[in-house]
């Protein structure tokens, strides 16, 4: 029989605390008592551990007195869920185990749970009110609408001051109508804020639901599969010393590329009014205002826009620096600005034009100066121009939509509103469309149908994409480029970093302006180069324009040349006196992204703009079709 002491000793011997050196061995000979050479065998909190044979780590480790299986903070003798992290122990329904633990069915006893840290959420999840267990909640006072189909129910617990977006994936299924609420509680009347498909709260600590709702249209339900989407982060004070981080979590944490960031404020609740002007412009901004800031480590085209029109009453002006001093402006604009930046940290700031206070949204988007071929969708527009060509060309110019009807996936036809004939600003949106068709032709990738909704090419409200297209400054679109950016889609290029299969919006100095495709740069011979170089004095583009009898006008290439180059003789029909600026008031030059590169949280906001009824209309005497100079 091996004696307690010898036991201790010959595990010591075996997990190495003791050394088998002979210098060491008779150095420590007859004194097992000491507590600097036995790691404590005579602490009395450790006795247990001595005792125990089948304990033979423990008596390595002295501090193993309250293990943590899953590594939360949380010791497993107190842990609700001791196996999966919980370190707050969420418990909504009080029954002593961690919801991380529990199987949610996301009806109001068992919610689903969106987990939510000090630095925010982001949470994603699909699901079919069809198979919903839950059917509690008819209608959500004191809005009227009759939502008495059945929901999903999630729950989620803010530890500060935070902003929420929830959003679901559009265009619904056909027959689809799911519904988003948020509520202070399970009771229908505490009601913060509902919405068809997105809505953006600002809200204090504390415990909130989201209800999923089915809507029922006449007495019929319209149940069905949905995409939610939720995007918690921290709320900041948006001053000096508190500004609010654009798409990171913290302002020294560069931008990932690409990235859109939305927000939504009152300069009437800011608590920062220092900044009263930006010289050297001399405009009065003493009103309050919100900054924001961010960080770029790799050049990156950045635009912020207010998103127009502003409220009545309500003047928010954007401004861009490159330091909080008033005197480091690059940029400022009453809704947009737009550049080239490099590497730096730089600041964006909303602030109230004199005492016109008020509610504003703003977008700051963010996309890599290096335009990497694989992420342009500029190869499938250059094939549409192809393909039009080859079957479309030349059927005559007219302010109608589309020269043939266009599928668009599975959700309908868009059909050409008259004969083949067809004007610019639609010329371009057809070849989007085409180009669309063959990249899921070539891919198979049929989701290019599903960002947005057939609506949106066929209709001219705030939330539509046509409407951008057709150029209205009231809603701060001057083009293609200007459009696509407003829904993710694109961005803003200047002129010389264009690349063909790019959109123009071009402007004369008559007065008359134009939607187009950019081919190439020319010289003054006519001459086509891909990419920018000192010779270029205009660029060949792909459009229609000219008369309206086929074969006098329709989709066909033309040579534009800027108006400080005179008339000089082109391989083929000329445009002449285009104005060139920098401005993209004047020349509004950009990209398309392939889909992968979309981005839907800018569409989503734009998406919430519907309902007014028509924003944009045809100007047919700036959209004339006339070429000068076509011979």
């Amino acid at each position: 029989m091996i004696s307690k002491l010898g036991l201790v000793a010959l595990l010591l011997v075996l997990s190495g605390v003791v050394s088998c050196s002979p210098e060491e061995s008779n150095s420590n000979n007859g004194n097992l008592n000491n507590v600097n050479n036995v790691n404590n065998i005579n602490n009395i909190n450790n006795v247990n551990n001595v005792n125990n044979v089948n304990n033979v780590n423990n008596v390595n480790n002295t501090n193993n007195t309250n293990p943590d299986a899953d590594g939360d903070g949380v010791p497993d003798t107190t842990d609700n869920c001791p196996d999966v992290a919980n370190p707050r122990q969420e418990d909504f329904d009080g029954d002593g185990q961690g919801d991380a633990c529990t199987t949610q069915n996301g009806t109001v006893q068992e919610p689903f749970i969106i987990p939510v840290t000090n630095d925010g959420a982001t949470y994603d999840d699909a699901r079919d009110t069809t198979q919903s267990q839950s059917d509690v909640f008819d209608a959500y006072p004191p809005n009227a609408l009759d939502e008495s189909g059945p929901e999903y129910v999630y729950v989620f617990t803010l530890p500060r001051r935070m902003q929420v977006q929830a959003y679901i994936d559009l265009p619904e299924p056909d027959g689809v109508d799911i519904d988003l609420h948020l509520l202070s509680s399970l009771a229908p009347l505490s009601l913060i804020s509902r919405s068809n498909n997105a809505l953006m709260e600002t809200l204090e600590p504390g415990t909130y639901f989201l209800v999923m709702d089915t809507y029922v249209s006449s007495g019929t339900p319209m149940p069905g599969p949905y995409g939610l989407h939720v995007r918690i982060r921290p709320w900041y004070e948006g001053t000096v010393a508190d500004p609010i981080p654009v798409c990171a979590a913290t302002v020294a944490t560069p931008v990932p590329l690409p990235c859109v960031f939305v927000d939504e404020r009152d300069t009437s609740t800011a608590t920062s009014d220092v900044l009263d002007s930006y010289p050297p412009n001399a405009t009065d901004e003493s009103g309050p205002e919100f900054i924001y800031a961010f960080t770029l480590d790799q050049a990156a085209y950045v635009a912020a826009e207010l998103i127009a029109p502003e409220p009545t009453g309500v003047d928010i002006d954007v401004h861009l620096l490159s330091s909080l001093s008033p005197v480091s402006l690059i940029q400022r604009d009453n809704n947009a600005v737009w550049t080239l930046l490099q590497p730096g940290t730089y600041y964006v700031v909303a602030d109230t034009y004199q005492a016109m206070a008020g509610f504003y949204e703003l977008t700051v988007s963010f996309r890599s100066a290096a335009l990497e071929p694989e992420t342009l969708f500029n190869d499938y527009i250059l094939a549409a121009v192809d393909y039009i060509d080859a079957n479309y060309r030349l059927l005559g110019y007219d302010s109608a939509v589309l020269t043939h009807d266009i599928d668009y996936g599975t959700y309908g036809t868009i059909v050409r509103s008259g004969e083949a004939r067809t004007m610019c600003v639609a010329a371009v949106m057809e070849i989007i469309l085409v180009a669309m068709e063959l990249y899921e032709a070539e891919t198979g990738d049929s989701t290019v149908w599903d960002y947005l909704p057939m609506r949106s090419f066929q209709y001219l409200g705030a939330g539509d994409l046509k409407a951008h297209l057709w150029v209205n400054y009231d809603i701060e679109s001057g083009g293609s480029g200007d459009a696509l950016r407003h829904f993710g889609m694109g961005m803003n290029v200047p002129f010389e970093n264009l690349i063909p299969g790019s959109l123009i919006n071009l402007n004369r100095t008559s007065g008359t302006g134009h939607a187009v495709v950019f081919i190439a740069f020319i010289d003054i011979q006519g001459n086509t180069y891909p990419t920018w170089n000192a010779d270029v004095i205009g660029f060949k583009y792909y459009s229609s324009q000219g008369g309206y009898d086929v074969g006098s006008g329709g989709m066909d290439y033309r040579y534009a040349v800027f108006s400080d180059y005179g008339s000089p003789t082109m391989p083929y029909n000329r445009d002449l006196n285009i104005i060139y600026s920098t401005s993209q008031t004047y020349l509004n030059t950009g990209v398309m992204y392939m889909p992968d590169q979309w981005i839907d949280t800018a569409r989503t906001l734009r998406g919430k703009k519907n309902g007014s009824g028509d924003v944009s209309v045809f100007d047919p005497v700036y959209f004339d079709g006339v070429t000068p100079g076509n011979d």
